[in-house]
């Protein structure tokens, strides 16, 4: 059986496992062995690539199409993270920040007067006023936040509320459109233990302020929390869906957990799959519960995908994990979706936002763990237009992802063909 040969070498993509292999592409491509399974000469075009396609050297998997430079280099910046700190005043104990080796910084402010030029050059929307850290512990950032506020800018931020607020700081608080609340547990010993340093009063408190100011300037910021999910905060989900939406929160992002080495003498969190099966099953049925009156409600929400496929699918019904083997990424564990040939990450992430890290770094995320620019050297549209970036968009379109991106468990898999049309229609958005 002869092979094809309208494949440049260069083209060729070579697959080491069956998981690899692209079956479909293989018999659009390869008339002859879509002829040949139909006749029963092999059970399937994996069988004849290990037999004789990939000694033939045809290709096993879509070849990758560079894409064009349109859809490379958008516009605009719609969302600038800034992360004036990645210091915390808590110490959580599945945290970075409490790894024995962690070292927090501040963000140089000096030239911020250009950087605030720079952000209205490439028309920012949003300001994302927190990183890693907790930006409150920051001195002068509610005079910053005004600032940015008087600017026109729209402000946004995640904040653990664990420190008493003063006058001043609620003040430039209620003016955000978006306020995240980091909690996990409504169980004051579990948030305790979990959230070291952190007390319930002090967060109700402080939420209780803002809005109370906010009403006075006749604002209503939309009031979100943010759930880092384990085997500890799972049994107690529900409650902080029932407790934050009496106290006013209307959003909840659940989390998935990025395991690091236990403190010693701290109550360890792990990764939601370490829950034993009953506690799993009674867990999920009250999760299923909540959301479904948090959606009967007016509420939203927003899953990682491992803890989705954990705990619920689409219709609400409890399913086996999706997820593969966990997987070590330096110092930390992550769960996530395998990517087979075709899919690639839903992710406009780096055609939207620069996250500036404390260090003066720009990355397109906080799940992102290389830096693509430095403010110090380089200016924001140099950083947003230039080759890196570029490179990890192409990526992105193709399918061709790099380990940061192939092990996120942020973002849900997408055909790559759609994900593409996704691009053209952000693009053609930005234009109009």
């Amino acid at each position: 059986m002869p092979p094809m040969t309208d494949f440049a070498s260069e083209t060729l993509q070579v697959a080491s496992s069956q998981e690899e292999f692209d079956e479909e592409f293989y018999l659009e491509v390869y008339s002859d062995v879509a002829a040949a399974i139909q006749s029963g000469s092999y059970p399937s075009g994996w069988h004849h690539y290990v037999e004789h396609g990939a000694a033939e050297g045809r290709s096993a998997i879509r070849p990758h199409r560079q894409p064009g430079e349109d859809l490379l280099v958008p516009e605009t910046t719609e969302m600038v993270y800034l992360e004036l700190t990645s210091r915390c005043n808590l110490r959580c104990t599945y945290c970075a920040v409490s790894q024995p080796t962690y070292v927090g910084s501040d963000l140089p402010l000096a030239r911020f007067d250009g950087f605030l030029e720079e952000m209205r050059q490439r028309r920012v929307q949003i300001i994302v006023m927190n990183g890693h850290g907790e930006s409150s512990i920051v001195t002068g950032w509610e005079a910053l936040s005004d600032r940015l506020a008087d600017a026109g800018f729209r402000l946004h931020i995640t904040t653990n509320l664990a420190k008493r607020l003063t006058p001043a700081e609620i003040s430039a608080l209620s003016r955000f459109e978006k306020i995240y609340i980091s909690l996990d547990t409504v169980d004051p010993e579990l948030c305790a233990a979990l959230r070291r340093g952190a007390r319930l009063e002090v967060i109700y408190e402080n939420l209780a302020a803002i809005l109370q100011h906010a009403a006075a300037r006749r604002r209503q910021p939309e009031i979100g929390v943010s759930v880092v999910v384990s085997d500890q905060s799972a049994p107690g989900l529900a409650d902080v869906i029932r407790e934050m939406w009496t106290r006013g929160a209307t959003v909840f992002r659940f989390g998935d957990l990025a395991e690091y080495p236990p403190i010693e003498g701290t109550l360890t969190a792990r990764h939601l799959s370490h829950l034993a099966p009953e506690a799993l099953s009674a867990s999920s049925a009250a999760f299923r519960n909540a959301i479904s009156q948090l959606e009967r409600d007016g509420g939203s929400h927003f899953i990682d995908p491992p803890i989705a496929a954990i705990l619920l699918d689409q219709h609400g019904e409890r399913v086996e994990s999706a997820t593969r083997e966990p997987l070590r990424i330096r110092e930390k564990t992550v769960h996530h979706d395998h990517v087979s040939s075709g899919q690639t990450r839903d992710c406009l992430d780096p055609w939207k936002i620069a996250f500036v890290q404390s260090t003066g770094e720009v990355r397109p995320c906080c799940f992102f763990e290389e830096t693509l620019g430095g403010l110090a050297t380089e200016s924001l549209r140099d950083i947003f237009e230039g080759d890196e970036f570029k490179r990890l968009r192409a990526e992105l379109i193709t399918g061709n992802l790099r380990p940061n991106c192939a092990n996120c468990s942020a973002r849900p898999l997408i055909v790559a063909e759609s994900f593409e049309q996704k691009v053209r229609a952000f693009r053609q958005s930005e234009k109009s």
